[in-house]
């Protein structure tokens, strides 16, 4: 069985940022860079890594829904006023 490190908490927390940064972007690593971060941090690494991209996108998704509703709003007000001219 191959050698697999573990990771530091340091190192977990900058792998959760950088899953959040690409989570939030929508850029999940590919199975080859996933299995290196494996190798090179181990299960937590991997484990802070995908909780933080989860999280990213989870992110993402609130503000997309966040503008949807602003969008919604401006919209109303503009027929309102449209309609009660």
């Amino acid at each position: 069985m191959p050698f697999v490190a573990e990771s530091t908490g340091e190192e977990n927390a900058n792998l959760y940022k950088r899953g959040v940064s690409e989570g939030s972007r929508g850029e999940l690593l590919d199975a080859s860079e996933l299995l290196e971060l494996l190798d090179v941090f181990g299960e937590d690494g991997v484990r802070s890594y995908l909780v933080g991209f989860l999280e990213g996108v989870d992110d993402a998704m609130e503000e997309e829904d966040e503008q949807l509703l602003c969008d919604a709003r401006v919209a109303q007000v503009a027929l309102r006023s449209v309609l009660l001219r």
